[in-house]
């Protein structure tokens, strides 16, 4: 158990992605808490009395209001403002409530709701982990693009939101590097929502070889609902809809009864969507060890999968085309969303080599025989080290590449906190937290200095 301030305490980690949340102690296997980042939110108005203080010139008298035409009480003034109730975890979030919205913590990577973000928080730290925050240093993994401004308003959150004793922010390259015990390497990345490729080197990122896309596993599931939509006229029901079903042949429109939710938003139901397309996206895709073709693809055994409604269909190369797009985007995209419309996207394998060669001359090859794959975006799919490695040895004849990523769908889920959870267990790492003493001195402005 790591000694923070001559105390043995059990350091906590928390790694917030853009679609999973993980966290635990320091020096475990694994995050005892693993649930969604989206989190559910139903607004409602609520009517506040501020009340105003008469004029010392005219003490206000019941005579006074009355003459005014109100009741004398009537003092105040009566504002309406917006609350908002969350929903966090797994069953919470997926739970049908009427008008309740589903909001994300993160965009392109980086922290845009923080209200969210503090409730994932307090969600992880006090419901699944059962802790209490100042009783434990707090570890924290960051996008490696984040910016000075937010890393400080996260520093101002674990000390005056949780009282946190101790805290640090490290990069997520860095993290994920550590997890498959590596301190120098190119650590591709392919989580929910972004794709990047970072040099690390003796454990910390090579800012200019930070290359960053927004190609993830939400953008492949939104692929997948276009895909069913313009190939077979079917939109997923969502489970929370389904009243009851009836069975139906292959590729023939389920027969269900509905529930009729009234007051179901468009973002809740996405969200549901998304979720039933990620199960046929783990049980049926993976990629070809070598660029796809039809001919290809048409020769491999075709998998069966049903959804929640009853429509079910035998997937034959279409399992092999989706992942394809993150090797090949702009040829296999079945539907550009209108925020890439006029993006040039680039392969992973691309990103990649764009990474390596903004790096020094002399570090290349050091980063190409240590390439980490992490993130659950992509990793999951079978073939994805054997495919990244034909890429990477075509683009660059004669380099010595290796590849390196945790041998099960688990750990790389996990690659990043796991790599926090090795960090902050260290003996020598207490050198680097954060302390509170050192925050009320230096104010947030610290995080740049310690955590770098």
């Amino acid at each position: 158990m790591p000694t923070y301030g001559g105390d043995e305490v059990n350091a906590l980690v928390i790694d917030v992605g853009s679609t999973w949340t993980r966290a635990g102690f320091a020096g475990e296997d694994m995050p005892k808490a693993y649930f969604p980042s989206h989190v559910g939110y139903v607004e409602a108005e609520v009517e506040a009395t501020e009340t105003v203080d008469a004029p010392t010139s005219k003490p206000s008298t019941e005579t006074d209001a009355e003459s005014n035409g109100r009741p004398a009480e009537a003092n105040g003034s009566t504002t309406k403002h917006k609350t908002r109730h969350y929903y966090v975890g797994d069953s919470e979030s997926a739970a049908w409530r009427a008008n309740m919205e589903i909001g994300k913590p993160l965009e392109h990577g980086l922290v845009k709701d923080w209200d969210i973000y503090e409730k994932i928080w307090e969600y992880a730290l006090k419901s699944r982990l059962h802790v209490n925050p100042a009783d434990h240093p707090v570890m924290v993994s960051e996008a490696a693009w984040n910016t000075s401004a937010l890393r400080e308003k996260l520093v101002e959150m674990a000390f005056e939101k949780f009282n946190s004793p101790a805290f640090y922010v490290c990069k997520t390259p860095v993290l994920a590097a550590f997890g498959t015990g590596k301190h120098t390497g190119l650590v591709v990345d392919v989580g929910g929502d972004m794709a990047s490729a970072c040099g690390v080197y003796e454990g910390f990122c090579l800012s200019k070889t930070i290359v960053k896309q927004e190609l993830g596993g939400e953008l492949l599931s939104e692929q997948i609902l276009a895909m069913l939509k313009n190939n077979q006229q079917y939109e997923p029901t969502p489970i929370f809809d389904i009243k009851a079903k009836a069975a139906v042949e292959t590729l023939q429109q389920p027969q269900i009864d509905r529930f009729g939710r009234p007051g179901t938003t468009d973002s809740f139901l996405h969200d549901m969507r998304l979720r039933t397309v990620q199960e046929l996206k783990e049980a049926t895709c993976e990629f070809i060890e070598i660029p796809f073709s039809e001919q290809n693809a048409g020769a491999r055994p075709h998998k069966p999968f049903e959804f929640p409604d009853g429509f079910n269909m035998s997937v034959g190369s279409a399992r092999f085309k989706i992942p394809e797009i993150l090797f090949d985007p702009n040829n296999y995209m079945v539907k550009r969303p209108k925020r890439l419309e006029n993006v040039q996207l680039m392969g992973l394998h691309e990103l990649a080599i764009k990474s390596v060669v903004a790096s020094d001359i002399d570090l290349r090859p050091q980063l190409l025989n240590n390439v980490v794959l992490a993130g659950a975006g992509a990793s999951l799919f079978p073939a994805y080290a054997d495919r990244m490695s034909f890429m990477l040895s075509n683009s660059i004849p004669g380099g010595k590449i290796k590849l390196h990523a945790p041998n099960t769908n688990t750990e790389r889920k996990m690659s990043s906190w796991l790599g926090g959870s090795i960090l902050a267990s260290l003996g020598t790492f207490h050198q680097l937290w954060i302390s509170r003493a050192e925050y009320d001195e230096h104010g947030a402005s610290i995080v740049d200095k310690k955590c770098q």
